[in-house]
């Protein structure tokens, strides 16, 4: 075999090596940039219904919740609104919104923690009391359309820490939340 014979069969070999190295790196990259990325845990939706004898005083007030959350611990993003009303008076006994600052899902439950950013209580029927910068916890079980939610407020004096949640009891009368894990 010539030189000018020998040269090319190595340029050849070491284009054929250099052409399958570029092959294998993209189609690697091609293949780690279209994997599916990990479904992200969200609560979504809007709800309410009519408070029971458990509530108390407040029974048969109406309450409707919007929450709207993704992400986890730490990554959480996310706003929610809540609107007790007082079925006595025509008033309203808290208004509220705010942002989520952690979420926990477990199959149909979701836990969501959060701050309220702007909102008004009236808990004696006295004057409206600004809550702004406290905590709130809601809980949230998607049962299809019959979700069921329960929800602490650190303004009537409940602990909260976050992604803590308790019992979701009320059951909702309308609207539909979504909680995917």
């Amino acid at each position: 075999m010539t030189e000018t014979k020998k040269l090319w069969a190595r340029r050849g070999i070491a284009g054929l090596a250099a052409t399958l190295a570029l092959i294998t790196g993209t189609a690697t990259a091609s293949f780690a940039g279209t994997a599916p990325a990990a479904p992200e845990p969200r609560l979504s939706g809007s709800a309410g219904g009519v408070l029971t004898k458990a509530f108390g005083s407040w029974a048969g007030d109406p309450v409707k919740f919007q929450i709207e959350a993704r992400g986890g611990p730490g990554t959480t993003k996310g706003r929610f609104q809540v609107f007790h009303g007082n079925s006595r008076t025509g008033g309203v006994v808290a208004e509220l919104e705010g942002k989520i600052t952690c979420l926990l899902v477990g199959g149909e439950v979701a836990v969501a923690t959060g701050v309220i950013t702007r909102g008004q209580a009236n808990l004696t029927n006295d004057k409206n009391t600004d809550v702004t910068g406290q905590k709130v916890s809601f809980t949230v079980h998607d049962n299809g359309r019959s979700d069921r939610l329960y929800w602490m407020w650190g303004f009537m004096n409940a602990p909260i820490n976050d992604c803590q949640g308790t019992a979701p009891i009320l059951k909702t009368s309308h609207g539909d939340f979504k909680v995917r894990d």
